[in-house]
């Protein structure tokens, strides 16, 4: 996983590309102590250029949903598509937070 982040006022977005797996663990982690302690109210994690994750990567967001609830910060995956999107999908990811799909419908 490549990760570049941007943090302006209330919102912080992390933006992904290429594969979320196991070995990303450590950093993702990071991140998820990088925006609580940002205190913001919205987290965008930009997924428009990540093009594959395993069952570690969908445990990462979990682990981002629970910290979100706990430190009152919203979560919103955006630009899902391809692969990714279907995992999301199938794991039912649109309960545990805002899912938009990638708009040219991949």
């Amino acid at each position: 996983m490549d990760l570049t982040t941007e943090h302006q006022g209330n919102q912080f977005t992390a933006f992904l590309s290429g594969q979320l797996k196991y070995q990303d663990n450590t950093e993702f982690r990071r991140l998820i102590e990088e925006i609580n302690a940002a205190k913001v109210r919205n987290c965008v994690f930009d997924l428009s250029q990540l093009t594959a994750i395993d069952s570690a990567g969908l445990g990462m967001l979990v682990i981002a949903s629970d910290n979100s609830e706990t430190h009152g910060w919203e979560i919103v995956l955006r630009g899902v598509k391809g692969q990714v999107r279907k995992v999301l999908d199938l794991s039912r990811f649109d309960k545990l937070m805002t899912v938009i799909p990638d708009p040219s419908g991949e």
